[in-house]
C-alpha cells in the first residue's frame, strides 16, 4: 500500500486516495479535503484543473515568486541595459564631436618659426606703451605741429604717473586715420623697458585727476596677447558675473592673470 504524500502514512486502505497531478503520489482524499464525488465532478468539468498534494503546492507557490522575481530582476536588467546604452552613446557623440575638433586645434598650434616670431615681435613692443582717449587737436598747419602738442599733453600725464622721473627722447605717433567721430590711440616709444613698467604702474594715479582720468594706458600687445589678454577678461566678467568679487587682472613676468585680492 502505497504512502500518502501529505501525511506519509498508509492510512485507512479503504479510505479515498488520489493521485498528484505534479508528483504522481498518492494522496489521500482526506488529507487535502475533498471527496471522490468531488473530484469526479470538478474532473469532468475541466481536465486542467489539478489536484496536488501540499509539497507540490508549495512548490508551485515558491516557483509562482520565483517567476515574480525573475520577470523584475529582467525589467531592471532591461531598464539598466537602455540607461547603459544611452550612456554610452552619449560618450560616443562627445568623442565624435573631441575628434571632429582634432584637426582644427592642431592647426591653431604654432610652428617654431611661429613661436620665434611672436618672441621677436613681443620684444620689439617691449618698450612701447599705448595711450587711449588722449584727446587729439589737430594742427592746421603741420603734421608736427599736432605731435608737439601731444607731446606736451603726454609729459603732463607722465609728471602724474612718475612725478620724480623725466622721460626724453620720446618717439610718439597716433595710430590709424584721422576720423572725427574717434580718438586716435598714440604709440608711445622708449628707450628702457624699465620706464614703461614704472608708466604702468604710476597708471592709477590718473584716476584722481579731473584732466585725465579717462586716459587709460595699456601695453603694446601683439595679437596673439590681445587675444589671450581678451579671453582671460571674458573669464574675469563672468567669474565677477557669478558673485566673485575682489578679483583683478595682474601681469607676472609679463604674463596676465586673475587674481584675488583679498
Amino acid at each position: 500500500m502505497p504512502l500518502c504524500v501529505n501525511c506519509n502514512t498508509a492510512g485507512d486502505p479503504n479510505a479515498g486516495r488520489t493521485q498528484c497531478d505534479a508528483c504522481q503520489g498518492t494522496v489521500h482524499l482526506k488529507c487535502i479535503g475533498i471527496s471522490e464525488s468531488e473530484i469526479k465532478m470538478t474532473r469532468s468539468k475541466s481536465r486542467s484543473i489539478k489536484i496536488v498534494c501540499n509539497q507540490c503546492n508549495n512548490n508551485m507557490l515558491v516557483f509562482k515568486d520565483l517567476k515574480t522575481l525573475i520577470s523584475s530582476l529582467r525589467s531592471e536588467m532591461s531598464s539598466a541595459i537602455d540607461n547603459l546604452k544611452a550612456d554610452i552613446q552619449t560618450q560616443l557623440d562627445d568623442i565624435k564631436v573631441k575628434l571632429s575638433q582634432a584637426p582644427q586645434q592642431q592647426q591653431a598650434v604654432p610652428t617654431l618659426e611661429e613661436v620665434a616670431q611672436e618672441i621677436l615681435e613681443r620684444q620689439r613692443r617691449s618698450k612701447n606703451l599705448i595711450i587711449f582717449n588722449l584727446p587729439e587737436e589737430p594742427d592746421t598747419n603741420t603734421r608736427q605741429g599736432s605731435k608737439d602738442k601731444d607731446t606736451l599733453v603726454l609729459n603732463n600725464v607722465f609728471n602724474i604717473t612718475n612725478p620724480t622721473n623725466t622721460f626724453t627722447d620720446l618717439n610718439i605717433v597716433r595710430l590709424g586715420r584721422v576720423n572725427e567721430s574717434r580718438i586716435r590711440p598714440i604709440k608711445v616709444s622708449f628707450k628702457d623697458e624699465s620706464d614703461v613698467l614704472s608708466i604702468i604702474r604710476g597708471a592709477k594715479n590718473l584716476i584722481h585727476d579731473s584732466q585725465f582720468k579717462n586716459i587709460r594706458i595699456s601695453f603694446d600687445r601683439t595679437p596673439r596677447q590681445q587675444e589671450v589678454y581678451k579671453q582671460l577678461k571674458a573669464q574675469l566678467n563672468n567669474r565677477l558675473a557669478k558673485g566673485e568679487s575682489n578679483l583683478r587682472i595682474r601681469y607676472f613676468n609679463g604674463t596676465p592673470k586673475i587674481v584675488s585680492l583679498n
